[in-house]
């Protein structure tokens, strides 16, 4: 029999209200709908189409396809997982073995051309300007304009209820919350767009412009790739114009317009003449040199954030916006209170400053630049930290992070197979579930059966993805897993013999 669906819903709204405003900031509509299956008429006085198979044989036939897919997408993931680990393990140990560490200030030499090089140093960046909002920040490496729109968010929630063995009740909540998000939210995607409407884009969106060079110690530079590995910034707090600020640093105030978008001083010069200012030595084409834009495959996150920045606006602002608390705002007179308006619009900035010390383990190539290095396993390796760090120190913090990757992703794949076991399994449950039409034994023997059927599914999960691993190993680690096996045998061998002297030693007895 074909599942029915009961198409008439239920609605149910619960509404939260902003104390202050006195307007609703947050309120759920759910829907509640019923699925019914089973081919006889039953009390709720559905009749089902005959010759059909019922809606949860369906789902359970569903289910076993998708499983497969999960389970192969699972096998796929540990042995993958097992052979990027062993990939990234023995490109740091050959990068351990080949690295040059110089000392903290040297400059960059022609020598070490091609070397992965072990660097300290403080960074340097150029002034990078705003123009829409007239922000000048001398000597930075990144800045960061962050715009949101006070506007409805929507989020959805199902939950399926079994309430018998022939009706099933769903229900669907729509939670509508006004937060600050970046971009704009199209609220005619709203399930329930009426009282939802969201403003359109913002005029002002949000942008990172990056230094065009950034310096580390005496002559040397950063790719982009590596740029991007520097993250620790600190809020920029605008004031008006004309306002004192702390730490001007000598440099003087200048038109952002005349700036250029990526950032960079409009008087800097030449490339040429940049490079002989941070000290630049080798000026030589090299053409065995890797592209400035290839990404680094190693990662890693450095979060952290400095004290707040105030900086003077040197340009007046767009027409409706106004600095509060600086930060930069457009709207109600609310927009900068806990009682914001739908359509209220605020900017903030943040910079990531130079002269901070890093430590940077990567391959120096042309023109004392640094860029991820190749290791002869093939593998490419840059590290960038904040603060000294030795080179050791650099590669075992690698080493725990990828470590920490394999594990979660054996933990996710194994997960993921529990998950495909049990839709495979889904359509013995389906049939199991027929025995509940016994009287008396029949719900007992149903449960019985599910727990053999749950439990001969966990165990082909653990033997299965162990199953992989081994195997995997066999393949990316072979001194290793054949070790293993050799002790494995072993153990097995002696603890046999051991069995086999103490039954002679009894009988003899």
């Amino acid at each position: 029999a074909v599942g029915l669906r009961n198409h008439a819903r239920t609605m149910t709204a619960v509404g939260l209200r902003n104390r202050r405003g006195g307007g609703v900031n947050s309120h759920t509509i759910t829907e509640t709908a019923y699925e019914f299956t089973g081919g006889r008429r039953g009390r709720y006085g559905r009749r089902g189409v005959a010759g059909g198979a019922s809606s949860g044989e369906t789902n359970a036939c569903c289910g076993f396809l998708v499983g497969l897919v999960f389970f192969a997408a699972s096998t796929a993931l540990l042995w993958w997982n097992e052979g990027e680990a062993v990939a990234v393990y023995t490109s740091l140990k050959e990068a351990r073995d080949a690295v040059v560490a110089l000392p903290e200030g040297a400059r960059a030499s022609s020598g070490n051309k091609g070397s992965l090089v072990h660097v300290v140093g403080a960074t340097s960046g150029d002034t990078l300007a705003d123009p829409d909002f007239g922000i000048v920040y001398p000597d930075a490496v990144k800045l960061t304009r962050k715009s949101e729109t006070y506007q409805w968010v929507e989020r959805t929630h199902k939950r399926r209820i079994r309430e018998d063995e022939h009706r099933t009740r769903v229900e669907t909540s729509y939670t509508y919350d006004k937060r600050w998000r970046e971009g704009s939210i199209r609220s005619s995607n709203f399930r329930y767009p009426h009282g939802h409407a969201n403003p359109g884009p913002s005029p002002f969106d949000s942008r990172t412009y990056v230094a065009r060079e950034v310096g580390v110690g005496d002559g040397f530079t950063l790719t982009p790739t590596l740029v991007d590995e520097l993250d620790r910034a600190h809020n920029v707090r605008l004031l008006p114009m004309g306002a004192s600020e702390r730490d001007r640093n000598g440099w003087e105030p200048r038109d952002p317009r005349q700036i250029a978008g990526r950032g960079g001083d409009g008087d800097v010069g030449c490339p040429a003449d940049r490079h002989r200012r941070k000290g630049i030595i080798d000026d030589d084409d090299d053409e065995g040199d890797d592209d400035d834009d290839e990404e680094d495959e190693d990662r890693f996150a450095l979060e952290s954030r400095l004290p707040e920045m105030p900086v003077a606006i040197r340009a007046p602002l767009p027409d409706g916006w106004t600095i509060r608390g600086g930060v930069v705002y457009s709207g109600s007179d609310s927009a900068a209170t806990t009682s914001p308006l739908v359509g209220d619009r605020r900017v903030a900035f943040s910079a990531v400053p130079g002269k901070q010390t890093v430590s940077v383990l990567a391959k120096q190539g042309k023109n004392g630049s640094l860029r991820p290095w190749t290791s002869p396993s093939g593998r490419r390796v840059a590290i960038v930290r904040h603060g000294r760090q030795s080179p050791n120190e650099m590669i075992e913090s690698a080493e725990r992070a990828n470590a920490w990757k394999t594990w979660g992703l054996r933990a996710l794949g194994f997960i993921v197979m529990i998950i495909a076991s049990a839709l495979i399994v889904s359509p013995v449950r389906e049939i199991v579930s027929y025995l509940r039409w016994i009287p008396l034994v029949g719900g007992f023997a149903a449960g019985v059966v599910n727990l053999g059927v749950s439990t001969a599914a966990a165990t082909a999960t653990v033997v299965c993805a162990c199953g992989v691993i081994g195997t995997s190993w066999l393949a990316h680690r072979p001194a290793l897993a054949y070790t293993l096996f050799a002790v494995s045998a072993g153990s097995y061998a002696w603890a046999w013999a051991s069995g086999s002297r103490r039954r002679e030693a009894e009988r003899e007895a």
